[in-house]
């Protein structure tokens, strides 16, 4: 017959509250009636051990259900629910929330990452508040976090791990993607691959280059996106840039590549609309466009405001404009907004040149004539000489 020190041997086997794991301090709470049974069947068989007991106690079932009875009770009427304590520690875990995932998933991934103590902890708070909602993305958590620190953690935007960068107005697609392989974890060879086909972002254009065509603005990704998805989602700004100009189609090669040439010879908002004003009053006599950032394109000596004899007389370069009458033969850098309106929309003049007279601030003068052209150069000239600083810009 099974005595009082049985049953107090069985009890006392238990896992008590005190037990801790992982990164935090562990708690037992009782489960609500409404979660799914938890994973194992330590409870099923300390079930089966105890009716047992009580089975074979024969005249002294009574005596044994009167002490112990109510504890028994208790303990399969709530059952435990594994949960850290506190916010966590480190090491950080990301964690992934993906478009669809419901809450169950969200609750497992946790559990499974190390993130909280249980399926079940977190899943019962989810249950409880069906307004809990999350966005996907990546979020950074830590290890041994409570159920409600873990929610708290997921629906705060703070947490979301976005890849980030920013592409300025006028810069080379070639420096571009310098820039997004450096911020963006992508190596410089898949983006350059990204590129190497237009077709596959839809674009075609006599120069077979994506060129002019990555929109320059402030980006966010989520970590691991591809070079092409990258490349893809710049394209289609630039895209969706032109549409909402009501730009059609046929005409976004000629825009760009006005536009990105206004984009490397202005400076201030104001000429930006000047010398598009210009270039299309050059255009339309059938005049050169004489433009030494088209030439520098082609040479690679992109911070050169200045070029050789030898460059301007070269016939190879087909971004020669000194040579080669018309637009040149696709954009030459990446034009952002002001510099596509620009192109669309140039100031109304008589001017045929233009000539920074202060390279610093981008003073420009703009002349009808070559004689007044000339004089705005000797001003340029002089401005170069007046120091060594001013000449390190010439």
């Amino acid at each position: 017959m099974t005595n009082d020190a049985d049953f107090d041997r069985i009890f006392n086997t238990l896992p008590s509250d005190s037990d801790t794991g992982g990164a935090g301090q562990l708690s037992r709470r009782a489960r609500r009636s409404n979660a799914p049974a938890p994973k194992g069947g330590g409870r099923g068989i300390f079930a089966l051990v105890a009716i047992a007991v009580l089975a074979i106690s024969g005249a002294g079932v009574w005596v044994l259900w009167n002490e112990y009875g109510t504890r028994i009770v208790n303990y399969f009427a709530a059952e435990e629910v594994l949960d850290f304590e506190g916010s966590g520690a480190q090491p950080g875990i990301e964690i992934v929330v993906d478009q669809g995932d419901i809450g169950e998933v969200v609750a497992r991934k946790l559990f499974d990452q190390g993130v909280t103590a249980s399926f079940e902890s977190v899943y019962e708070i989810l249950l409880q508040d069906a307004t809990i909602t999350f966005q996907p993305g990546t979020y950074e958590l830590l290890t041994g976090m409570s159920a409600q620190s873990a929610i708290e953690a997921l629906r705060e935007p703070s947490n979301r791990v976005q890849i980030s960068f920013v592409i300025i107005e006028g810069v080379t697609m070639e420096r571009a993607l310098a820039t997004i392989a450096e911020k963006a974890s992508v190596s410089l060879e898949d983006l350059q691959e990204a590129v190497a086909d237009p077709s596959v972002y839809g674009v075609a254009n006599p120069a077979n280059s994506l060129e002019g065509y990555l929109f320059p603005a402030t980006y966010q990704f989520e970590p691991g996106t591809s070079a092409g998805d990258i490349i893809a989602r710049m394209v289609a700004e630039t895209k969706s840039r032109l549409t909402a100009k009501e730009v059609p189609p046929e005409r976004w090669h000629e825009i760009l590549t006005m536009a990105a040439l206004v984009q490397r010879e202005a400076r201030m908002e104001e000429d930006f609309y000047k010398a598009s004003r210009v270039f299309n009053n050059r255009l339309d006599i059938g005049m050169a466009l004489q433009s030494d950032a088209t030439v520098t394109y082609w040479t690679g000596l992109y911070d050169s405001v200045s070029t050789t004899d030898a460059d301007r007389a070269d016939p190879d370069n087909p971004y020669n404009t000194y040579y080669h009458t018309g637009l040149p033969l696709g954009p030459i850098s990446l034009p952002g907004d002001l510099a596509i309106d620009a192109a669309l929309n140039p100031a109304v003049g008589d001017w045929l040149y233009f000539v920074a007279i202060d390279l610093r601030t981008g003073d420009t003068i703009f002349s009808n004539t070559y004689a007044e052209h000339l004089v705005a150069v000797d001003k340029w000239l002089s401005w170069c000489r007046e120091s060594e600083e001013n000449g390190a810009y010439c």
